[in-house]
């Protein structure tokens, strides 16, 4: 099953779509680091370049990761009407990982501390950087998971239109 998921990867139509996710789920990661300092002069003089690199990277790669998890998941869902579990559920998590840890943290307290609950993340040397690699552990975790589970697929697919 997965080798026939990886194949209707490569069809333009599902490569646009993976293209379109992987750029909204980066632009969240990009938003998320923005707020986390304020604005974009703050983001620079507290990280500095190679930092700021350093953290896009991570988001780079944690996009790519979601995307692909959304964009096989989606293949496999249209070719057997069976979705592996937790496939769209854990880069909607991840965002909210973010949103609590490296994200815009006092934006995220104030609201909680509205409705009642106590919340105070731990701020982490290299701005946050530790949480974005705990993070990416998660999605690799997640991406490993996905894959194996559309791999074990027991449905058989239907009619494939060329």
């Amino acid at each position: 099953m997965l080798t026939l998921v990886l194949e209707k990867q490569k069809e333009s139509k599902n490569i646009v779509i993976l293209a379109a996710i992987f750029t909204f789920v980066y632009g969240l990661y990009l938003f998320l680091d923005w707020l986390a300092h304020g604005s974009w002069n703050a983001v620079f003089s507290e990280l500095g370049t190679g930092l700021f690199l350093v953290h896009q990277g991570f988001n780079l790669v944690i996009a790519l990761i979601a995307a692909s998890m959304i964009s096989l998941s989606q293949i496999k869902l249209n070719l057997t009407k069976s979705e592996p579990k937790g496939a769209t559920s854990i880069p909607f998590f991840s965002f909210i990982f973010g949103l609590l840890t490296f994200g815009c943290a006092p934006c995220v307290v104030t609201f909680l501390g509205a409705v009642g609950i106590a919340f105070t993340p731990i701020v982490l040397p290299f701005g946050n950087l530790p949480w974005k690699i705990i993070l990416l552990a998660m999605m690799l975790i997640g991406f490993i998971y996905i894959i194996r589970s559309i791999d074990k697929g027991t449905c058989t697919p239907k009619t494939l239109k060329n």
